[in-house]
């Protein structure tokens, strides 16, 4: 009797109607079940209804809850199998992010199996770490720049990490006019300390109505920033501290901004190759380095530390960005001037 949930109710019918050397139209003609639904429940292919669960009671003289009890024990028991098999498919995507969510402090070394992976969909919001397999979960990856460029689960865990921690933060109604007004105070911060800017640059997205989130970078997911619209009055920036380099975290901010400021409310928009991101760079570039500025700057094609540190303070900006543009340009080989100008910050929220 222990096993009784292992088996499908339709097997006892089965077993009765030989016992009784009764065939299947028998049976249907004297319970009123047609050979077609006892057909699909004697071969384990249908559930007992409550109407059927009746008619099976009238014939064998017993209750029509003894036969949705034994439907429910089968179908119980196959829901468990099934998300057994679920939970091993989830923790093998954990494994994954194991490592990201350890250092997050959102689990624990000595958290079991199910308690991570509970932990985990709840650092994510979702029933699942399933539906995060999905393409367009939380992404739009229609504009990347090859379909197998990143994976989307770890795309996905990331963008829903992002909004759990972006709906946790209380800011005023989005507000474009003060945003545009404080461009010039977020531009002069790339000069100083993240212990000076960081409290500093919180306080105005906040008051601009912008959830803005900085998570650590998650490998494969390829991903240095996201904007996504809550509703017309709230909008996340989230940023990743890919390579901990201060000149990609200030082009990531800059970028994420513009497309805040271009106001992309459809889908959530990341680092992926399109016409809004190269019109989100080309915004960024001019708000951090205008190019009347680079221009003038470039001309003289004459690179050196002096140089490159006298136009950084010409304009009130870190040579590292300086440098980062001039890499990107390809106008100086990527390890020169790295260890004059480079510079790391070590930054995520709150923490320093």
């Amino acid at each position: 009797m222990a096993n009784i949930k292992r088996f499908h109710p339709g097997v006892y019918i089965k077993e009765t109607l030989e016992a009784m050397e009764m065939t299947a139209r028998e049976f249907s003609a004297r319970t009123g079940i047609s050979e077609r639904t006892l057909s699909a429940i004697i071969n384990g292919n249908g559930d007992i209804t409550f109407n059927i669960a009746y008619k099976l009671s009238l014939y064998f003289d017993n209750s029509a809850n003894y036969w949705t009890n034994l439907q429910n024990q089968y179908n119980l028991y196959t829901y468990e199998i099934e998300k057994e098999k679920e939970l091993e498919e989830e923790w093998n995507l954990i494994k994954g992010v194991k490592k990201y969510l350890l250092e997050g402090n959102y689990i624990s070394a000595e958290d079991g199996k199910t308690e991570i992976i509970c932990k985990c969909r709840q650092v994510v919001g979702v029933n699942s770490l399933l539906l995060l397999k999905k393409e367009d979960s939380f992404v739009c990856l229609k504009e990347q720049h090859t379909k197998n460029e990143a994976d989307c689960f770890f795309q996905n865990f990331w963008i829903a990490l992002a909004l759990n921690e972006a709906r946790k933060k209380d800011v005023n109604p989005f507000s474009k006019s003060l945003l545009i007004s404080s461009l010039t105070e977020i531009r002069n911060m790339t000069i100083q300390n993240p212990t000076v800017f960081y409290p500093k640059l919180q306080k105005i997205f906040d008051n601009c109505g912008i959830s803005f989130v900085l998570l650590p970078y998650l490998s494969k997911s390829n991903i240095y920033g996201a904007t996504k619209w809550f509703s017309k009055d709230n909008v996340m920036l989230a940023i990743s501290n890919r390579g901990e380099k201060a000149d990609l975290f200030w082009f990531t901010l800059f970028h994420e901004i513009s497309h805040v400021l271009m106001e992309h409310r459809r889908e959530t928009l990341i680092n992926m190759k399109g016409s809004e991101d190269e019109e989100a760079d080309r915004m960024a570039s001019e708000m951090l380095i205008p190019q009347k500025e680079w221009d003038k700057f470039t001309s003289c094609k004459i690179y050196t530390k002096e140089s490159i540190n006298e136009f950084a303070k010409e304009i009130g900006i870190h040579p590292c960005i300086v440098l980062g543009r001039l890499h990107k340009e390809k106008k100086v080989p990527y390890d020169r001037f790295n260890k004059i100008f480079n510079l790391q910050y070590q930054i995520t929220n709150n923490k320093k």
